[in-house]
Formats: C-alpha cells, sequence, structure tokens
C-alpha cells in the first residue's frame, strides 16, 4: 500500500486549482487558523510550522459539515439542498482519492491524518442566462477566453469549501484551505440549474486536490 506523506498534503493546498473567485467566507477557519493568500487567487491556506513529514501513514476523510454563522451565504438554497452538496462533497473527495489509490482510513489511529471538509457557501447560477449567452458567437468567443485562464463565466454559480487536516491522535491542526470553485466557463451543461455549477465545482474541487497531491508526489493517474 501506498504511504501518504502529509507533507503531501500541506503541498496540495499551497498547489490546489485555479478557482477564479475569492472567497467571501473562511467558514470560521481564518479564527481558528492563521490562512494567508495561496499560491493561486481565490485561495487561503495554512501549514503547521512543526509539520513532521513522514509521520503519517492514511487519510480518514469524515462527513462533512453544512456551515452555519451569520456569514454564510447559500443563496436561495434549501435544506436539502445543503444536506445533499455536502453528501457530495465528502463522496466526491472519497472516491477521487480512492481512485489515485490513496491509502483511506475508515477511522481515526494512529498515523491518521483526518480531513474535514465543510461546505461554507453557494453562488447560484442564472441557468438561461448563462446558457444563452455562451450559445452565441460572441458569448462562446468570451468563454473559451476564460477557460484558458481557468476563469467561470460571471453568470455561473460556484461552492466554497473549507478544508482542515488534524492529527487524529492529538487533534493538532496540521494544515487547512479555503477555495471557491466553479465549473470551467465553457462548460455549457454548468447553466442547466441553479445548483448544477455548485456540483460541477465540488466535483473539479476533488480533481485538483488529488492532482495536486499528484504532482506533489510526482504520481500519475
Amino acid at each position: 500500500m501506498r504511504r501518504l506523506y502529509i507533507g503531501a498534503c500541506c503541498g496540495a493546498f499551497l498547489l490546489a486549482g485555479c478557482p477564479s473567485h475569492t472567497p467571501k467566507t473562511t467558514a470560521g477557519l481564518g479564527d481558528q487558523l492563521p490562512l494567508s493568500p495561496g499560491q493561486y487567487p481565490g485561495t487561503l491556506v495554512y501549514k503547521s510550522p512543526n509539520l513532521q513529514a513522514g509521520k503519517y501513514k492514511f487519510l480518514f476523510v469524515d462527513d462533512a459539515d453544512v456551515y452555519r454563522a451569520a456569514d454564510a451565504d447559500f443563496g436561495s438554497a434549501s435544506e436539502e439542498d445543503k444536506a445533499r452538496l455536502a453528501a457530495q462533497l465528502t463522496t466526491d473527495f472519497r472516491n477521487e482519492l480512492a481512485k489515485r489509490k490513496y491509502p483511506l482510513a475508515t477511522q481515526p489511529g494512529q498515523g491518521v491524518v483526518r480531513l474535514h471538509l465543510t461546505l461554507a457557501g453557494l453562488k447560484e447560477s442564472k441557468p438561461v442566462a448563462s446558457t444563452v449567452l455562451r450559445l452565441t458567437p460572441l458569448g462562446l468567443g468570451m468563454s473559451a477566453a476564460k477557460t484558458v485562464t481557468g476563469q467561470s463565466s460571471a453568470l455561473i454559480g460556484s461552492v466554497t469549501v473549507s478544508g482542515e487536516m488534524f492529527d487524529t491522535e492529538s487533534g493538532e491542526p496540521i494544515a487547512g484551505f479555503v477555495a471557491t470553485e466553479s465549473p470551467i466557463a465553457l462548460d455549457i451543461t454548468s447553466g442547466l440549474g441553479k445548483l448544477r455549477a455548485a456540483e460541477l465545482g465540488i466535483t473539479r474541487g476533488a480533481d485538483d486536490f488529488g492532482d495536486a497531491l499528484d504532482r506533489f508526489l510526482n504520481r500519475h493517474k
């Protein structure tokens, strides 16, 4: 079984994705950890100065939470929508890491890092306007340009996710991140429903996280 070094996980936060929006909330993580801007726009990250690389062998991805404080912004999403997206967040991250054959634990223990994810916010798409705009020659041209730069269309929604990693034995925070993710601008399906972009953003975020781990460890899918 492949060993998972926590340095790789922290590297993932520093290298993760290309979110196109600056997070409007840290989901309370900024009150607990000294977050700072990541390598890419739209990311805030933390890495413990006491990190001991090689100490950890497994990741335990527990069930994601929904952020409930006053600065949470989920638009008109229902409680059922938020619960469904939080469940998808858990499933997509677990599945992506398992697909890449990273060692996942089913419970806390020695040498295990807990990754706790939180659905921090949502921006709904404007379905008809965003799809029609991208179907026009001008709209397609603008979307293609945004795709090249890793940006999303202005009418496409997004999802904000926070994550924190702990030593499951000591409870010590090891790393953390907050990021806002959207589908690529040229993805026409993201305009088919108010929350479709958030769903695709979660999937993209899980894939970005996996890509970052792979790059750090010089692995390939």
